[in-house]
Formats: C-alpha cells, structure tokens, sequence
C-alpha cells in the first residue's frame, strides 16, 4: 500500500505542486482584495462623517458631494475587483505557463534518455559482430573458404553503423534548426532516385519497389525529410517481408509519399501506437514499428507542417505508412509542360 501510494505521489508531486500554489496565490490575492475594500469602506465613512460635520455648506452642496464621493467609492470599488481579477490571472497563468515548460524539458529529457537507449541498442549488435569477426580473424579461427563471407557480412555490419550515424547526424540537424529554416524546395523524384541509390550502395536494406512518383516538388527540410524515409523503409524492411513498395503523388495539394510492405501488419485501431516511443512489449501484439523510429519520423513530419498515418487491414496483411507534406509552388518549365500534355 506505501509502495503504491509512494508511486502515486512521485508521479503527481508537480502537479500537486501546481495545484497548491495556485490555492495559496488565490487566497493571497482574495485576502488582499478584502483587506482594500475595508480599508476603502473606513475611508468612505470617515469622509462622510467629515462632510457632516462641515457647518459651511448648504443641503443642496452636501447632497451633491455626498453623491459624488458615493460614485467616486464606487469606480473604486469596481477598479479594486478589477485589478485584483487582472492579478490573479496573471499569477495563475505564470505559474501554469512555468509548469509547461518544466513538464515540456522532462518530456524532452525522457525523449532524449529514450533515444540514447535506442542508438545504443542498435550501434551495440553490429559493433558485437565486427568485433567478434576481427577477434577470429585475428586467432586465425575462420577456415580460409568462409573468410570472404565473412568480411563481407563484417562490411555489411559497418554500413549499417555509418548509415544509423548519418540517420543520427542527419536528425540532430533538422532538430537544431527552427522549423521554418530548413525548409526549401525539393524536386521529389531526383530525391527518392538519390535515397534509394544511397541504400543500394551501403547494404542497409532490402530491394525497394519504385513505383510511380509525380513530378513535383516539395517544401519540406532535406535533412528531416532523408531521416523520415530511412526510418520508415527500415521499418517496412524489418517487419514487411522483403517485400517493400514506395509510391508518391500529388492529391489536393498535398505530397503524399506510400510505403507499402507486405508483412506482419497489425490491428486497424493500433495503428496510433505505433507512434508511441518505445512501445516495443506493449503485450497488444503491436510489434510492427516497435521501438523509436516511427515517433521520430512523425515528430520531423509534424515539424515541417505535414504529417505521417498508418494503416493496416489486420495482422499478416501488409501495411502502408503514408507521409503528408505540403506542396511547392510548381516551377515554370513544369507547368508549361503539364499544360501541353493536357
């Protein structure tokens, strides 16, 4: 019982901070507002009483100053409730604004931890494996038909750690910049052309299928946009079967590029879980995706002002994770040539 209500407190204690500062900024400001008001109303009677006992006036004198000093009693009253309703919500909104941001930099901190776990997972087995090859090589263990097989497995190892460097590299990037200053315009085609040839030549997934892909282009960060689709085809690659299909076309004035694998899939309504960071063991059979890799690509994506969505028709029937990136003006030469073919 101490151990849970332990665990209750800890994972509640600023927001229960919150909750009583503001109680005590309430009642300090409430407090204050009664003390004025009675200060104001010893101050009102004092001066009536003075404006009785003046002997110099007529009636009609002391009845109009009698109501001027009861409406100029009254705008201050007004003003008092005013300023101390102003007060208030400002002390309030400080505070609440101040624990926002405590509670943004521990989920930052949290992401950050998570990142690092994940990257250490991932540098940790290729670097067991190359270790492990030049420790027999250097015993002399490996049976010289078996060595060319095995130095290149050991080079394939060392592409996946220079590509999962440059993924690192290339996401610190975008997030260092602000949002609006690594966008620019990409021609969508040459990209994709360029990211897939990049994979082919370091080994560090499957065959991908090129399907069409519109002529635009797209305004999004080069940096944020290359780790986006590195994370979503070595998802697709780990759990899609080999089987890995990219398409991209313009619809409503919108980019939206598909990745479609013929994997393991999941359940339609876990598709949102995918997204969570580190879901990997959930226990919902959500396995598609585990781990942080699709967070990251969503949290560039929401970045840039677009978008990524999953959707599977159940488990064993594939999936298609579709990101959503907003369009660049289309050049000239394109249009020109858009509107002869039309």
């Amino acid at each position: 019982m101490r151990s849970g209500f332990r665990q209750w407190f800890s994972e509640r204690v600023e927001l229960l901070g919150l909750g009583l500062t503001l109680v005590a900024t309430a009642s300090l400001v409430v407090w204050w507002t009664i003390l004025l008001r009675g200060e104001m109303h010893d101050k009102h009677v004092l001066e009536r009483q003075l404006l009785a006992a003046r002997t110099d006036l007529s009636a009609q004198e002391r009845e109009l100053r009698e109501v001027d000093m009861t409406e100029h009693h009254a705008r201050r009253q007004v003003m008092l409730v005013g300023e101390s309703t102003l007060l208030g919500l400002l002390l309030s909104s400080s505070l609440v604004v101040l624990f926002l941001l405590a509670q943004r930099r521990k989920q930052q901190r949290a992401d950050m931890e998570k990142l690092l776990q994940f990257t250490s997972h991932e540098f940790k087995t290729p670097v067991a494996g190359v270790k492990g090859l030049l420790q027999s090589l250097a015993l002399g263990s490996i049976p010289e038909t078996q060595r060319a097989e095995l130095i290149r497995l050991g080079q394939i190892e060392c592409d996946r750690l220079e590509h999962l460097a440059e993924t690192i590299l290339a996401y610190q990037r975008a997030m260092s910049r602000d949002p609006r200053e690594g966008v620019q315009t990409i021609d969508a085609p040459v990209f994709i052309a360029d990211l897939v040839a990049h994979r082919a030549r370091t080994a560090t997934g499957g065959a991908v299928e090129v399907g069409a892909v519109d002529a635009v282009h797209v305004l999004a960060d080069r940096d944020a946009l290359r780790v986006i689709l590195e994370n979503l085809l070595d998802n697709a690659h780990k759990y899609g079967g080999g089987n890995v299909r990219l398409a991209a076309r313009a619809v409503d004035g919108q980019w939206r590029l598909e990745i479609a694998d013929g994997g393991r899939g999941f359940p339609p309504e876990a598709a949102e879980k995918l997204f969570d960071l580190h879901n990997r063991g959930s226990g919902e059979g959500v396995t598609h995706g585990a781990g942080l890799g699709l967070a990251i690509a969503r949290q560039l994506a929401r970045r840039m002002g677009g978008e990524i969505s999953a959707f599977s028709a159940g488990p064993g029937k594939g999936a298609v994770f579709t990101v959503h990136l907003a369009l660049a003006p289309q050049p000239a030469a394109v249009a020109v040539q858009g509107a002869a073919h039309g």
